[in-house]
């Protein structure tokens, strides 16, 4: 009988976000115990193979947290409270040694076979699991970790430096990201691509069944309002399509605060008709949009593959994308999406023009090039299977 083999899924918050869920309740199984830590709140995953361990937030229960997580370590497992006090500086030199104790001290109570670490960020803060108590660590190659984040950054790029060839094994989430990932020493050979589940079954509530364009077209955004996500680039293009006489509807959705910058570029460009900014209640309205949009645009500089991309492929709406990240391996341009040159607002309306010039059965041939492709690379079944060979194969190697 095979060995249950124990894996802490590890992003700092719960719930996490979409594809990290989808992970968390695709691995656990008779097979792979998944561990959740961090802050947060309760989810009801309804698996007895998913324990979540919270730690509070209020400084006072935090503290009593920390006392009472101690106590267990000194009584149940002294020689690792040894070892982690003998290296203080583990959690010493942080602004808040309680804050890192109570993330700490719960995870070697817990103590998984594999620590898998959803952000590159938090990488040399863990990093202590494996040199001094034997973890397995896995770490996911992750969008503006990974893509941009380090280039600002050279404090970040040096830990990477130092940390990328020393982990066990890597979860990419395209295949262009590991061009990234070598420049900081990750050793290709240690690194499997493995796209990012979607929950399909749930998706086909939000099946797209309606390929008339609507007038004024709608076309949608979904995001963080940040330099990267391009959304200058897409109002630019609007603005040439409104010139050309073409009428466009452009929403947005989006959780975190309207940027000045994106503010000035609709007044300045006169786009107060044009552009409409709403921020979702919940990942369902989210679909609805995608169901009831013409198409869906992504002009980010930068992406690994865009979750939002595949989600909006599996409903059935069409794609316009930049040519950023890995996104060619997801989009076949005119097949089942268009795609664009990154950071050239003419391409866009080109590929935005062409789109509209399609026939209604030519979108709808397109949807169902696009549902193919995510039920042929994105099966749940498929990446679950992936995944736990990962798990085993990083498990069953020597350090």
């Amino acid at each position: 009988m095979e060995k249950k083999i124990t894996v802490a899924i590890y992003s700092g918050t719960i719930p996490s976000s979409n594809f990290i869920e989808n992970l968390i309740q695709l691995v656990a199984d008779k097979n792979i115990k998944v561990l959740l830590f961090g802050i947060g709140r309760k989810i009801d995953y309804n698996n007895k193979n998913i324990k979540i361990i919270l730690t509070p937030q209020r400084k006072l229960l935090k503290i009593f947290f920390v006392i009472r997580q101690l106590a267990q370590l000194i009584i149940i497992q002294p020689r690792k409270a040894y070892k982690l006090f003998n290296n203080y500086k583990v959690f010493s030199q942080s602004n808040s040694p309680i804050n890192s104790l109570s993330k700490i001290l719960p995870v070697l109570n817990h103590t998984p076979d594999i620590f898998h670490i959803q952000w590159a960020k938090s990488l040399s803060f863990w990093f202590f699991l494996k040199r001094l108590f034997g973890v397995k660590v896995i770490l996911s190659l992750r969008g503006s970790h990974i893509n941009y984040s380090p280039n600002s950054d050279k404090v970040l790029a040096k830990e990477y430096i130092a940390l990328f060839p020393l982990v066990d094994k890597m979860h990419a989430v395209s295949k262009k990201i590991i061009i990234n990932a070598e420049r900081y020493g990750a050793k290709s050979e240690d690194i499997r691509v493995i796209y990012s589940s979607l929950d399909l079954k749930y998706l086909k509530k939000f099946k797209k069944t309606f390929f008339d364009l609507h007038v004024p077209y709608k076309f949608l955004s979904v995001g963080r309002f940040h330099w990267v996500k391009g959304y200058h680039y897409c109002l630019k293009a609007i603005k040439a399509l409104k010139e050309d006489g073409k009428r466009v509807q452009y929403l947005i959705i989006s959780k975190n605060k309207i940027s000045e910058e994106l503010l000035y570029d609709i007044s300045d460009m006169s786009l107060e008709k044009e552009v409409k900014i709403i921020s979702s209640n919940s990942q369902d309205d989210v679909y609805r949009n995608m169901r009831d949009s013409d198409c869906l645009i992504l002009p980010s500089v930068e992406e690994g593959i865009s979750n939002v991309v595949l989600e909006a492929m599996a409903v059935g709406l069409p794609v316009i994308s930049s040519n950023c990240g890995g996104m060619n391996e997801v989009i076949k341009d005119e097949i089942n999406s268009f795609i664009f040159q990154n950071r050239d607002y003419n391409s866009l309306k080109t590929a935005m023009l062409k789109f509209i010039k399609l026939s209604t059965m030519d979108r709808k041939r397109m949807s169902l090039k696009g549902q193919e492709l995510i039920q042929q690379n994105f099966n749940p079944k498929f990446i679950k299977n992936q995944f736990q060979d990962l798990y085993r194969d990083t498990k069953e190697a020597h350090n």
